[in-house]
């Protein structure tokens, strides 16, 4: 008596969010024609550039770029820069030397900053997530003899099919109001508004800002601040996508760099700005299959083996916020005549906690502001500011099993002369929120034909079913087919909530 189920073998592919580590850079930034009499202002930009896998354990390899904006011992304003690399060791049961990973680096925090006549030396805490692609390999069954009875239902689950990173660049003009003798300072952040599938390639879209600081070309140059939005939308090649797909990236700036276009003592500067950018690109299907759940046999006990898979959920949202916040100067510090410019915001996430209404977001805005003083001399001061936030991000059906990757960027940060000794600051901020929902689906893998039923030779059953959801699991616990159920109790409506009388008539062999 043959017994022989047809399977086939599914491969699921899935992302995984790894923990985030964090490692300190020591930076030094050295005038070569120079003399440093303070620092203003610190800007640093770290990125990714390679991953190396091993078992157990991934390598990761960025660069910190940063800029010092100083002042000079003769009063002028000037600007070093430096890059430094750094390497973080991500250690996983789960990583072998054929890994794909993916990872973004943040900055979390600049400290510990000393200043001499020909360098200046900080530390930058660096923060990298990495994300790892895993894959689930489980049997299917499709079939089963004829012996038995059988549940056939359709396995939906979420493939990630492809998943890339690539560099593209975004170019900038500039135009200033003012003619341009040298640019101290360029700060640019990118943020992702929409991402779409199309046939055969990925499409971006969203805005690129700037916040740059420059000093006019006058007889007594003066220092200026100017912020720019533009939007901006990119195309990526990616073969076999199609525009049902489900895809979601993330965007770095690794590097930026500028160029001042025509004369410097224009009436006006022109600065042609350029950004190398990093995306990683994540693309899903959402698939079905079609397997046997569950079966049985009126004459021969089955063994059954169950597997259980994952299935994940992926969805991106975006959502927009502001932070508006005061710092207050000591009393012994001198009045603020008027705000000259805004350096380098960032946004450092220290917490994130469930809550009813969804999410609870803490962390610290910082930037550099710079000011001009109310005195005779009309002096430059400037001021390293924090602010603390606590966003609630509304959402419904939060599960504990859900993962989330959050980055929240400053598209805009202002700051205004609200008192003479205070300052307001007011920040735009774009918040990234990637869900990750991984649910469990279970089908059966694997099933053998064991012992022989005893048989009830009785013409006539009648049964009592205190409750059922559907007629699968009567004519499972009768060892009946369902169609033989429905012909002689064609009464019978589910789900069976208060005990239902159940008849069956059994065909004798005489």
């Amino acid at each position: 008596m043959a017994f022989e189920p047809v399977s086939k073998d599914l491969e699921v592919k899935f992302t995984k969010i790894l923990n985030q580590e964090s490692v300190p850079v020591v930076m030094t930034v050295t005038g070569n024609e120079v003399v440093i009499s303070r620092v203003i202002s610190i800007t640093a930009r770290p990125c990714v550039d390679n991953l190396t896998s091993n078992n157990g354990s991934v390598q990761i390899d960025g660069k910190v770029h940063c800029k010092v904006l100083v002042e000079t011992t003769n009063g002028d304003f000037d600007s070093i820069e430096s890059a430094n690399n750094f390497t973080i060791h991500i250690m996983n049961s789960e990583i072998t030397p054929e890994s794909e990973i993916f990872a973004t680096a943040t900055l979390d925090n600049i400290g510990s900053i000393q200043a001499s006549e020909q360098a200046v030396t900080f530390t930058c805490k660096i923060g990298v997530k990495p994300i790892l692609v895993s894959s689930e390999k489980f049997k299917v069954i499709e079939k089963v003899s004829d012996l038995a009875e059988q549940k056939t239902d359709e396995i939906q689950y979420t493939d990630l099919v492809a998943s890339a990173s690539q560099n593209f660049d975004l170019d900038m003009e500039l135009d200033l109001p003012n003619s341009v003798s040298k640019i101290l300072g360029v700060d640019s952040q990118v943020v992702l508004n929409k991402i779409e599938a199309g046939n055969d390639l990925v499409s971006l879209s969203g805005e690129l800002y700037c916040n740059l600081i420059y000093l006019t070309a006058d007889e007594e140059p003066k220092l200026k601040n100017q912020k720019y939005i533009q939007d901006f939308s990119h195309e990526l090649l990616a073969n076999n996508i199609t525009n049902a797909d489900l895809v979601d990236a993330n965007l770095q700036i690794c590097q930026s760099s500028f160029e001042v276009q025509g004369e410097l003592n224009s009436s006006k500067g022109t600065v042609l700005l350029k950004n190398d950018i990093k995306t990683n690109i994540f693309v899903r299907q959402n698939k079905t299959c079609s397997a046997v759940v569950d079966a049985f046999c009126p004459n021969y006990i089955l063994n059954t083996e169950y597997s259980s898979f994952t299935q994940q959920r992926v969805s991106v949202d975006l959502v927009y916020d502001k932070i508006d916040g005061s710092i207050v100067l000591g009393e012994d510090s001198p009045r603020i005549d008027k705000i000259l410019a805004v350096c380098s915001g960032n946004v450092v996430l220290q917490k994130v906690d469930r809550i009813d209404e969804g999410l609870n977001l803490q962390g610290v805005l910082t930037c550099n502001v710079i000011y001009k003083l109310d005195d005779d001399d009309g002096s430059v001061q400037s001021v390293f500011a924090e602010v603390p936030f606590n966003i609630v991000v509304k959402r419904d059906n939060l599960l504990d099993n859900m993962n989330f990757v959050i980055n929240i960027l400053p598209k805009d940060v202002e700051a205004r002369n609200k008192k003479s000794k205070e300052i307001d600051i007011l920040a735009d901020l774009t918040i990234s929120i990637t869900t990750v929902n991984n649910e469990n689906g279970v089908t059966l893998q694997n099933i053998t034909l064991g012992e022989k039923r005893p048989q009830n030779n009785t013409a006539l059953g009648l049964y009592i079913i205190p409750e059922a959801q559907d007629l699968w699991e009567v004519s499972k616990h009768l060892l009946v087919s369902g169609d033989l159920i429905m012909q002689q109790n064609p009464e019978l409506q589910f789900p069976i909530t208060t005990p239902q009388r159940i008849v069956v008539y059994r065909q004798k062999h005489l």
